[in-house]
């Protein structure tokens, strides 16, 4: 009998863990799609972005707004910290705070290939906690962070008005 109860167990526990990969849940279940964009840079296609929220609509940055990337080149993880850096530089960040800022980041950011992702979603608390393909890779426990890292994207001060937009959703406004 105990070895029949054992087998059973076994067989059981086997079963779970089969089935374990199709009911993890992704990041943004539960989540509704603010906006999509995708960056080009003259010929090139970099990548393909979503923003998500609760309620669909960007209303700041607040628990539960993820970022999503899905890029469209292979990116070093320096090349993400050079260009996150001239980014924070551009709009006037202070140069302490990117230091720092960049120092736990590169802690962080892998190399990425064509056809990974990368996101972000901000927790209650307002840190960033980072996705690689959906698997998690740390938090950076910083709300000035994860206002600073957002605002790349999603600040009207961003390098690139146009993706700006599309994430946050103007055409969504305007239908309101």
């Amino acid at each position: 009998m105990k070895l029949l109860e054992k087998r059973l167990q076994l067989s059981l526990l086997l079963l779970a863990l089969m089935y374990l990969p199709s009911v993890q849940a992704n990041i943004t279940d539960g989540l509704q799609i603010v906006g999509e964009a995708r960056l080009k840079v003259w010929l090139w296609k970099v990548y393909d972005s979503s923003l998500y929220s609760e309620s669909g609509y960007y209303q700041g940055i607040e628990p539960n707004l993820t970022l999503q990337i899905d890029y469209l080149r292979n990116i070093k993880s320096k090349q993400l910290l050079d260009r996150t850096q001239q980014e924070w530089q551009r709009m006037s960040f202070a140069a302490d705070n990117i230091e720092s800022w960049i120092m736990e980041l590169s802690e962080v950011l892998p190399d990425i290939r064509r056809g990974e992702t990368l996101s972000l979603q901000v927790e209650d608390d307002l840190s960033s906690s980072f996705y690689y393909n959906s698997n998690y890779l740390g938090n950076i426990n910083n709300p000035e962070f994860t206002q600073a890292f957002l605002s790349i994207w999603l600040s009207s001060n961003s390098s690139y008005p146009e993706v700006q937009a599309q994430l946050v959703g103007m055409n969504k406004r305007a239908e309101r």
